[in-house]
């Protein structure tokens, strides 16, 4: 990818922002825009304050939002705003519904622009050591020409062919995820409930069946309490329910995955959707009679 292409950056949250650091120090012309305009203004990046402007001096423009409806809303915004988008080469990272993806793909390709869904694994420390990985669909050929790109975010990309598989591929990784953090919650206060030290019963799961890169990742946050976000819990909430949903149209009995969504669910309720998804193990505490986990 020749760095003279224009890129134009739309989306700054927690990664987001890091993503666009990554290309501007890579050497790309990038300019980023954002709903909240201060943002744009302390990220440090060139920015735009018009969107239309955004789009009208821009060969690629990249977008990474909350999820499905920021999206739909943002291409919206983007078509209805009378830039035009012939030969534009859209990338959109955000964890989407597949059927969103489809549907952006249509309304971009109607226009006459061209569209790549890549959504990515991982959060905020992979993101600044390139370490995601990235999902990609749409047409090959676009992707090609598009991949240099993908090389500053992570080395593994997989090229995944028709529009909505990247999304739902991504969609049964968070699932997992989710799962995940909830047995490991469930096995770390098993433990402290049977009167072991928490860091004992973190450190021998973490040598034995527990050993994985989430519990490597949020060891810490369990034994200090500390989930200052790097993945919030309403994104991991909003990409279980998207998962489950798939699984309802393809009548697939997704049983954890269910089980999983009842405990977002729950920390939702107790207004823990803007801590890490690793404050689950909160509510477990509430469930186990656990004041404390430390």
């Amino acid at each position: 990818m020749e760095s003279k292409l224009k890129i134009g950056w739309i989306g700054l949250g927690h990664m987001g922002m890091i993503l666009a650091k990554n290309l501007h120090e890579a050497g790309y012309d990038i300019k980023v825009w954002n709903r909240t305009v201060s943002k744009a203004r302390e990220s440090g990046l060139p920015y735009e304050e018009n969107l239309v402007k955004l789009i009208k001096e821009s060969d690629i423009i990249i977008t990474m939002l909350f999820g499905s409806q920021s999206s739909e809303e943002v291409y919206q915004e983007i078509v209805n705003s009378g830039a035009n988008l012939k030969g534009k080469i859209f990338i959109d990272l955000t964890t989407i519904h597949p059927e969103t993806a489809r549907k952006i793909a249509e309304l971009l390709i109607s226009n006459g622009a061209e569209f790549i869904e890549a959504p990515v694994i991982g959060s905020v420390i992979p993101a600044q050591n390139k370490e995601l990985i990235v999902l990609i669909s749409g047409d090959r050929e676009i992707f090609e020409k598009t991949e240099e790109i993908f090389k500053n975010f992570g080395k593994d990309i997989f090229y995944m062919g028709d529009y909505g598989k990247a999304s739902t591929m991504k969609l049964i990784n968070n699932a997992v995820l989710g799962s995940m953090m909830v047995v490991l919650s469930e096995g770390v206060l098993f433990g402290k409930k049977a009167g072991i030290p928490l860091d004992t019963v973190v450190q021998i799961l973490g040598k034995g069946a527990g050993n994985s890169e989430l519990l490597k990742t949020k060891k810490e946050k369990i034994l200090k309490n500390d989930y200052s976000t790097q993945f919030s819990l309403a994104l991991l909430h909003k990409d279980i329910c998207y998962a489950q949903d798939i699984a309802k149209n393809l009548n697939f009995p997704a049983i954890f995955t269910g089980q999983a969504l009842n405990f977002y669910s729950s920390a939702r309720a107790n207004n823990l959707e803007e801590k890490d998804f690793s404050a689950i193990i909160e509510i477990y505490k509430k469930l186990a009679n656990i004041e404390e986990a430390s």
